[in-house]
């Protein structure tokens, strides 16, 4: 017969009372809660600790790169383009997303002869950084290189118009530069004036860009706006002679031949290379002495001017189409004819001689070449002033 158990004496399991009410949990749980406890520690301090391993590795990488990245720019600089792009490349290796580092690499391998991986680098650099200023300044340089300056001129704009993290109105004033050293080189005189005008306004404090524009709104046959940047530097300094040429140059273009002498003449007086305008001066001369608008000069001076003129204009025509043959042919049958003193003395007469004389010009200077000589030349700048 079993033995009841008294009330209050062990019965093999150990029991642990309850605290205010609160039912306590078995020791073997305890147990368990405090290993599973010590266990998520233990790899929370592992994880912390990996972590902190990993930022160390990330910014000595990120120490490497950059030592890489300034010796790559220094041997760059010296010209060793072969070790530069090899210092790049590690550099971005090591960071391959920093846009800096494609960038340097891809500038680079450019200097290095290398257009094509210049080209492919900075393709991959573009897909993430779009609007990157000095990617796209970079791209429109290979393009450029390439012989491909369409493509060349949209990267200068994306690379004016685009994002640069220092100097950003500097940076994109060097791109619109260079932008127009492409144009100059390729004649484009509506395309330079577009990016000259933004320029014009431009209040940088430097002289010698007021300078470098005036001579550039010269070459896009835009003279008269280049009168008022040398007017500024001959402000500043009365005897700074390449004002005087740009004023020459720019009166010459504008038809004033006279001016334009005197203003080139001084400047030869003023630069130490008194000869470097002389070939100017003797286009001002024979413009001077073939102009039939010149003021002063007798109806029979300009009834006889008018002559030279069409006559000039006719040697310097090529017979390529129906129109010029044409216009030609009329122009020597209208000379022809000797002068004689009721015609000289006919105002109308000139007239006519220089309108045929225009309308032939329009032709020739479209289709034929038309020579650089002082008398070829001094006929363009006539014509230009009579049409």
């Amino acid at each position: 017969m079993e033995r009841p158990i008294p009330l209050g004496a062990p019965t093999g399991m150990t029991e642990v009372r309850s605290v205010r009410g609160i039912p306590a949990a078995p020791t073997g749980t305890l147990t368990f809660l405090m290993t599973s406890g010590a266990v998520l520690a233990s790899i929370a301090a592992l994880l912390v600790f990996d972590l902190w391993l990993a930022r160390i590795d990330a910014r000595e990488s990120r120490l490497q790169a950059s030592h890489l990245f300034e010796d790559g720019r220094t041997l760059l600089a010296r010209g060793r383009t072969t070790q530069a792009v090899d210092r790049f490349a590690s550099a971005q290796a090591l960071e391959r997303h920093n846009v800096r580092y494609g960038v340097a690499l891809a500038e680079a391998l450019l200097a290095n002869g290398r257009a094509n991986e210049a080209e492919a680098q900075l393709r991959g650099v573009l897909g993430r950084a779009e609007t990157d200023g000095p990617a796209n300044l970079v791209m429109a340089r290979v393009l450029a290189r390439e012989g491909m300056p369409d493509e060349a001129k949209a990267f200068y704009h994306r690379a004016i118009y685009g994002n640069w993290s220092a100097d950003s109105s500097g940076q994109r004033l060097h791109a619109r530069l260079e932008l127009i050293d492409l144009l100059v080189r390729r004649d484009a005189k509506q395309e330079l004036l577009a990016e000259l005008l933004p320029l014009q306004e431009t209040d940088t404090g430097s002289v010698e860009l007021r300078r470098r524009l005036g001579h550039l709104f010269i070459l896009a046959g835009s003279p008269g706006r280049a009168l008022p940047l040398f007017r500024a530097l001959l402000r500043r300094d009365s005897d700074d002679g390449d004002a005087y040429a740009g004023m020459g140059e720019a009166a010459l273009l504008m038809g004033n031949f006279r001016t334009a002498r005197a203003d080139l003449t001084l400047a030869t007086r003023l630069l130490p290379d008194s000869g470097r305008y002389a070939a100017v001066i003797q286009v001002a001369d024979t413009a001077l002495a073939l102009d039939p608008t010149a003021r002063g000069i007798s109806r029979s001076t300009r009834y006889a001017r008018s002559r030279a003129i069409l006559q000039l204009t006719i040697d310097a025509a090529c017979e390529q189409s129906a129109a010029i043959r044409q216009l030609s042919d009329s122009a020597r049958l209208l000379m022809t004819a000797p002068p004689d003193t009721s015609r000289s003395e006919s105002t109308e007469e000139a007239d006519r001689l220089l309108d045929l004389g225009s309308a032939l010009w329009a032709k020739v200077e479209s289709r034929c070449g038309i020579g650089n000589s002082p008398v070829a030349r001094a006929v363009a700048l006539i014509q230009e002033k009579l049409s």
